[in-house]
């Protein structure tokens, strides 16, 4: 997958050997890193590496960065993923679009199963939507009661949850623990 690698090149590679370098690696594509000092600065992927990391020289990124490391690949059809676990992995500063970018599709996920979590409890509890459902539990000698909103949240001790496992594994402390199961909840 990798078929030529430089690490930690100063920048200077590029301002006054770039010939050396295009011999080497052509107009291959990969991952690049952008370094300053020690810690990396930015994580980018090119189909034309060197070309990518000279447009650094004048863009928003230029008085970032000391140093750069090349990844080349001989096939440019995973550029996108590699680059995605690399800034997942190693959050870098100047990748914030990224990071902007996961907040939303987080955000997204978020809804998405919540608005699954509301389907499963309308299921289980075909009234919830019309009024609140109150479920109470005997656990350890203690009881438990936690109300189940309209809205599909779980209100517990005035503090809300977002489903029912989150609720029970407060309530035991483990994590290896299903809500509908441990409120002896089925369809």
């Amino acid at each position: 997958m990798i078929i030529y690698q430089l690490y930690q090149a100063p920048i200077e590679i590029l301002q006054e050997y770039d010939s050396v370098l295009a011999n080497k690696i052509g107009d291959k594509g990969g991952i690049y890193i952008l370094h300053r000092g020690k810690k990396i600065y930015y994580v980018g992927k090119a189909t034309k590496l060197r070309q990518r990391i000279k447009q650094h020289f004048s863009d928003k990124h230029s008085n970032h960065w000391d140093a750069f490391s090349l990844y080349v690949v001989n096939d440019n059809r995973f550029l996108d993923s590699l680059e995605r676990l690399l800034v997942t992995l190693l959050k870098p500063s100047g990748n914030s679009t990224l990071f902007k970018n996961e907040m939303r599709y987080k955000k997204e996920l978020a809804r998405e199963i919540q608005q699954l979590q509301k389907q499963h409890l309308s299921e289980l509890f075909p009234d919830v939507l019309n009024s609140a459902k109150t479920i109470t539990r005997i656990y350890k000698g203690k009881q438990y009661r936690v109300i189940i909103k309209k809205n599909g949240k779980i209100v517990y001790n005035r503090k809300t949850y977002p489903s029912l496992t989150a609720v029970t594994r407060k309530i035991t402390g483990s994590k290896n623990i299903s809500g509908p199961h441990f409120w002896k909840i089925s369809k």
